[in-house]
């Protein structure tokens, strides 16, 4: 922890006047951001990367990890669209963009959707698909899926979507992984990276960039009062625990 703390007031069960909400999640915002880029930004793992100093085997060893916890997560996302809808259906203006946002995952470039870019990307590494889906996963990675699908099946909106603002980052992380792949590693592409980072920050294929939409959301969860938290869960825990988790799995990859 640096020490830094979200101050954002009384907002549980609260309906927060437009202007305010803007200037909460863009609070927020800033939090999350300063907070990725040094827990999952300086990491072990993305340091020696940048450094070119992740060995082949240790980075196809992170790979077979990651691909479970992207498959694990982006099904959690399918889920999310029936779990939440009472919200969506008194937001219809919201509706579509989440139903593009899910439907993206699944038929871009074609079905089932961006896990063939999640192959690509692995078999590039040197993997198999084989090797991919089997792949038994580290404790530290199974730490931040049972995370997310905890968030999901026991926790409020409010939670998950705090966890998941975190999807603005991936854009920022994307684009860090994949030109140090392509400049200290001699890849010729990198296009999982290539196609995460435009896909959380500028959106594609007509579909809403992933951040811009989680902060719609954020924004009309809280002028609408639906902030209600459990006992010790807070949107600085929420996003605290989502950035700890990933730099724990980050880190443990560098030691494989």
């Amino acid at each position: 922890m640096t020490g830094s703390h979200l101050k954002l007031g009384d907002i549980e069960n609260r309906r927060v006047p437009a202007d305010e909400a803007k200037r909460i999640a863009g609070q927020i915002r800033a939090y999350l951001l300063e907070e990725a880029k040094e827990k999952v930004g300086g990491s072990t793992f993305m340091r020696r990367l940048e450094a070119g100093k992740i060995s082949k085997s240790t980075l196809q060893q992170f790979w077979l990890n990651w691909h479970s916890q992207v498959w694990d997560i982006n099904n959690l996302i399918l889920a999310a669209y029936h779990s939440f809808t009472p919200f969506f259906k008194r937001n219809l203006d919201l509706l579509p963009l989440f139903a593009d946002k899910v439907a993206d995952e699944l038929i871009q470039p074609r079905p089932p959707g961006h896990i063939l870019v999640v192959w690509q990307q692995g078999e590039i590494f040197g993997l198999t698909r084989e090797q991919m889906v089997h792949a038994t996963v580290i404790p530290e990675c199974r730490a931040l899926m049972e995370w997310h699908r905890g968030l999901l099946h026991e926790g409020t909106m409010i939670e998950f979507w705090a966890a998941i603002s975190y999807e603005e980052y991936t854009g920022y992380w994307s684009g860090a992984f994949g030109r140090a792949l392509i400049n200290r590693y001699g890849y010729k592409e990198a296009p999982y990276f290539r196609v995460h980072e435009e896909a959380d920050l500028k959106g594609h294929d007509g579909v809403m960039g992933h951040a811009q939409f989680n902060w719609m959301v954020l924004c009309r969860m809280l002028e609408q009062g639906e902030s209600r938290f459990r006992p010790g869960f807070s949107i600085q825990y929420c996003i605290d625990t989502e950035l700890a988790l990933r730099r724990n799995l980050l880190n443990a990859c560098a030691e494989l």
